[in-house]
């Protein structure tokens, strides 16, 4: 008809349907005009068709465009200017729709880009296991480190080792593992630690393999070296004295002429010296069994009997013993577990003499504190693992002797066996736990215990 205005269009095609019932119904009237109504009707049902098929052209294009989206399709252009300034409205919508579906497939596709650039670059070793055990994502490191571009599920990790599979399909969230592993004649130390999620409807484990041998051997070469220094200070005190006192014990007893002397030979201020050097040796030697004693102790930590120890428990029972030496001390003390049932898996006896020990090494810190107190607090991080924390207001530690405190027979007391902080470390570690320290110069010592 060559209107463009939707509002006409769809007005003359009212008129027109409303024109043509009147001349249908006029000539059903007129019994002479037979076939008028025949073709009114017809015109009028033609009418009708078209009408309704030009009101739901609308709904077309839309349904149209909705299509074209779902497909992420954004080609689709239904802007009609032509048809009035409602439907220029419409046309704008969709084409704001439309700009902001590809702005937000196109950031979405960049970022996905990004974490894959980020992922392929990092140095460490990348899996993802879905709930199905199937791999989801391996990236550039992994690849390299299993030497295998790619690997369908967690059991294909056998042909690298038999127990892998068995490991990753164990490994809890936020759970850590070390694990040596032979990979074409290499032997890799590994620290695996998981990470599990949820994507949609999706269960997903994300599980990474850093490469620490290296670090180990380092860290190896340098407790050694630490060792063997403190080993060798202490049996060089001990052995030095020996060999001057035997020479000192070998010249009273044998004369300017090399021939040997007989005790009642000896003045009585030889013989004192005699006595005094053998005593002296005595002790040394008592000094030295007493260091191998010390040493097999260290060494020989049992295996420890977990069972589910209540934190308040524990705390009370280590009041109990080490309350009347703090109350002689007149160290103030203080107890804080915020959660009444919280527990831990060890071995309650070791875990003990851990925190006794460290309450011990704490009242020997504070003998010129003029308040001093002593702080036994428990509390679980962000990570939800459990911690046990011995805290003082002492001097603190001197960074210079911090590195060292751990190492076996390191000690700065007079009278110090060197090995308590030794010992507790070892037990932290066959009890999966971990020992570290937090200290300043005048502001005290936090020493925290950490279950996994």
């Amino acid at each position: 008809m060559g209107f463009k205005n939707f509002r006409l269009q769809v007005i003359l095609r009212v008129f027109a349907l409303v024109s043509l019932s009147f001349v249908m119904f006029w000539g059903l009237l007129r019994t002479e005009w037979q076939i008028t109504p025949l073709i009114s009707g017809l015109l009028a049902a033609i009418c009708t068709f078209d009408l309704i098929r030009y009101v739901e052209k609308t709904n077309r294009e839309l349904a149209t465009f909705l299509e074209f989206i779902r497909h992420h399709d954004f080609s689709v252009n239904i802007t009609n200017p032509g048809k009035g300034r409602v439907f220029s409205d419409l046309g704008g919508a969709y084409k704001l729709i439309t700009g902001e579906y590809q702005r937000l497939n196109l950031e979405k596709e960049a970022h996905y880009l990004y974490l894959e650039e980020v992922i392929e670059h990092v140095s460490i070793a990348l899996i993802c296991l879905d709930a199905e055990g199937a791999v989801a994502l391996m990236n550039r490191s992994a690849k390299k480190l299993f030497k295998s571009p790619y690997l369908p599920s967690g059991k294909a990790f056998a042909r690298v080792d038999k127990n892998l599979p068995e490991i990753l399909q164990r490994l809890a969230d936020g759970e850590r593992h070390l694990v040596s592993l032979k990979i074409e004649d290499e032997t890799l130390q590994l620290v695996l630690y998981a990470t599990e999620f949820q994507l949609l409807d999706q269960r997903y484990k994300l599980v990474s393999f850093q490469n620490i041998r290296d670090e180990l051997e380092q860290r190896e070469i340098d407790s050694w070296q630490k060792l063997i220094r403190v080993l060798t200070h202490e049996i060089m005190n001990s052995v030095t004295p020996i060999i001057s006192l035997t020479g000192v014990i070998k010249d009273m007893l044998m004369s300017h002429d090399e021939n040997r002397l007989a005790i009642n030979e000896l003045t009585n201020e030889q013989y004192e010296d005699l006595m005094r050097s053998i005593k002296s040796i005595e002790s040394r030697s008592k000094g030295l069994v007493n260091f191998v004693r010390a040493y097999t102790n260290l060494i020989n930590v049992p295996a420890p009997a977990f069972t589910t120890v209540y934190v308040l428990n524990l705390f009370d029972q280590v009041q109990t013993i080490m309350l009347p030496e703090l109350e002689r001390n007149r160290i103030r003390f203080k107890m804080s577990c915020p959660v009444d049932n919280l527990a831990i898996r060890a071995d309650q006896q070791m875990i003990e003499q851990v925190l006794i020990n460290l309450i011990k090494n704490a009242m020997e810190a504070l003998t010129e504190t003029a308040e001093p107190n002593i702080q036994l607090r428990a509390f679980q991080n962000r990570q939800g693992k459990v911690l046990l924390q011995v805290v003082d207001n002492g001097p603190g530690i001197d960074p210079v002797n911090l590195e060292n405190i751990f190492v076996p027979f390191f000690t700065t007391k007079r009278n110090g066996s060197g090995i308590g902080l030794s010992i507790s470390r070892q037990i932290l570690h066959v009890n999966k736990g971990l020992l570290s320290v937090k200290t300043a110069p005048g502001k005290g010592c936090i020493f925290t215990l950490r279950f996994n």
